[in-house]
């Protein structure tokens, strides 16, 4: 067996491993959705009963009422970790799909896609991106400055997935492409889906 074949195997063998440890978490995830979403209900269904079994025309006493309280805090709480359990599982789902894709193009190839700031940070402009993949190599970001600098780049199918990145913070951004021409005019358009 030549060095290149085995180098190649490798790397399809470490894609593959990277694929897997990302659908186990994922599943992982699912695990701990379903146990939030049971958690939910049982304090969903103590609230109903509560609220059923009070009489209106007296008002709720103190100690129900703190529990009441308890109750919506929890639910609350529920709720908050249920919205970040599925963030994790689109975001995981996305990587896996990028991951899927990038395995079946060519190694050396560029992909191209574009950060639409998030609404708090909605000041900021839209940033663009090349990313290419070398084979046996992690991704290399490249920001491109300008519009000018994009016009040599092929055109986009519309409604295209271009990729899902991370700069390494908490956010990551899942790219769509839509009716452009060319990456330049990406940085003119809203038209750009982000999953964060």
């Amino acid at each position: 067996m030549d060095r290149k074949s085995r180098t190649s195997r490798s790397a399809t063998l470490n894609g593959t491993n990277e694929e897997v440890n990302l659908w186990n978490q994922i599943c992982n995830s699912l695990t701990k959705l379903e146990s939030i979403q049971k958690d939910t209900t049982h304090v969903v269904t103590n609230i109903n009963h509560i609220h059923t079994s009070l009489d209106s025309n007296q008002g709720i006493p103190a100690t129900i009422g703190s529990k009441l309280v308890e109750y919506y805090k929890g639910c609350i709480e529920l709720s908050s970790n249920e919205v970040k359990t599925i963030n994790d599982i689109i975001e995981k789902l996305s990587i896996l799909v990028a991951l899927r894709d990038a395995s079946e193009y060519n190694n050396d190839r560029l992909i191209y896609f574009a950060k639409q700031p998030r609404q708090k940070d909605s000041g900021h402009s839209l940033s663009l991106a090349v990313m290419k993949l070398k084979k046996n190599k992690s991704f290399d970001v490249k920001p491109i400055p300008d519009v000018k600098e994009a016009s040599h780049f092929i055109e986009l199918d519309s409604g295209q997935n271009i990729f899902t990145f991370y700069l390494g913070t908490e956010y990551s951004y899942q790219v769509e492409a839509h009716h452009f021409w060319k990456l330049g005019w990406i940085a003119h358009t809203k038209k750009v889906k982000t999953t964060v």
